[in-house]
């Protein structure tokens, strides 16, 4: 496993975690449930936790790329580990794309609104403050996130010297 790309994966990790956490902080859809809640929504409350594990997966993947701590930390726990946070990242992905079906909790008539708010680049019409493509930046990112993540557990493809005898 290199380290370069546990760096890499630990990195985009936070990232996503940055992402995630501008969503937070700017999106009034998000917050009030499109002006029917006072704030927090319950939609709001999972981008929290999805920040926190980002952020909390990503300084653990982070810190195993270097050497101090690769010594204390054999090479069965930091593989499970990255795969754990791999898998972590794929469930964020299935998360920020099936939650389109969870429409109707939001108070859209339709899949294809709710989608359209969400991975739309301009804004939705009649929504309150939020930045259009953040979402898309964000399932982006988690794509990216998982393919560092695979590289990163991938074994070696390097072969290993031998000893040709004639």
């Amino acid at each position: 496993m290199s380290d370069r790309r546990f760096a890499a994966f630990g990195l985009l990790l936070l990232v996503d975690m940055v992402l995630a956490t501008v969503m937070l902080v700017t999106d009034k859809n998000l917050q009030t449930n499109f002006g029917a809640q006072s704030p927090y929504y319950l939609h709001w409350y999972g981008v929290l936790a999805m920040a926190v594990i980002d952020l909390v997966v990503g300084g653990v993947i982070l810190a195993a790329a270097f050497p101090s701590v690769q010594r204390r930390m054999s090479p069965t726990v930091r593989r499970r580990g990255a795969m754990a946070a791999l898998l972590w990242t794929v469930l964020a992905i299935l998360a920020s794309v099936g939650i389109v079906s969870a429409y109707q909790q939001v108070g859209f008539g339709s899949m294809s609104q709710f989608a359209q708010y969400l991975f739309g680049v301009t804004p939705y019409p009649d929504a309150l403050s939020y930045i259009p493509g953040l979402y898309d930046a964000l399932l982006v990112t988690y794509v990216l996130t998982a393919v560092a993540g695979a590289l990163a557990v991938g074994r070696r493809t390097s072969p290993t010297p031998n000893a040709a005898t004639s």
